[in-house]
């Protein structure tokens, strides 16, 4: 590894470490709001906020550990022993995000209407990762 790669690295590390530390102060300033408030809305919002940082946290270790540890390693065996799941799976998520379009349509309340294009984004989100699963199987089949 050249020294100008090996800066990058760590650069990138340090940057990963700092951003976990702010996620873990998240997780706490959340909680804290939530021991505040009685108000289900903000107290909802917090909930979301906290489990959203406590997951970035533990994805941002998943990549400390796999640059400082171990790499990423995906067989096309291991891919292909749950590949039929992940495939009725992201039917399950597009029939969601369906659900909750059609049930915004429907909604003229502000609040609702909000939290609604939440659970929106949030699916979607989930059929971005699993779309990222296939791009993976594509690499490892170039010519399935």
């Amino acid at each position: 590894m050249t020294q100008k790669a090996a800066e990058n690295l760590d650069e990138l590390l340090s940057t990963l470490k700092r951003w976990q530390d702010i996620e873990s102060a998240a997780v706490s300033q959340t909680s804290a709001i939530m021991e505040k408030t009685k108000n289900p809305l903000i107290r909802l919002v917090m909930e979301i906020i906290r489990q959203d940082s406590a997951m970035h946290k533990r994805v941002q270790q998943v990549i400390i550990d796999s640059l400082e540890k171990e790499a990423f390693t995906l067989t096309p065996e291991e891919l292909a022993d749950v590949w039929d799941m992940i495939e009725e799976h992201a039917k399950m998520e597009k029939e969601t995000i369906e659900l909750a379009e059609k049930a915004r349509r429907n909604c003229r309340l502000f609040v609702q209407r909000h939290l609604l294009t939440y659970l929106i984004e949030d699916e979607q989100k989930h059929d971005r990762l699993l779309s990222q699963l296939e791009d993976f199987k594509r690499k490892i089949y170039p010519y399935a």
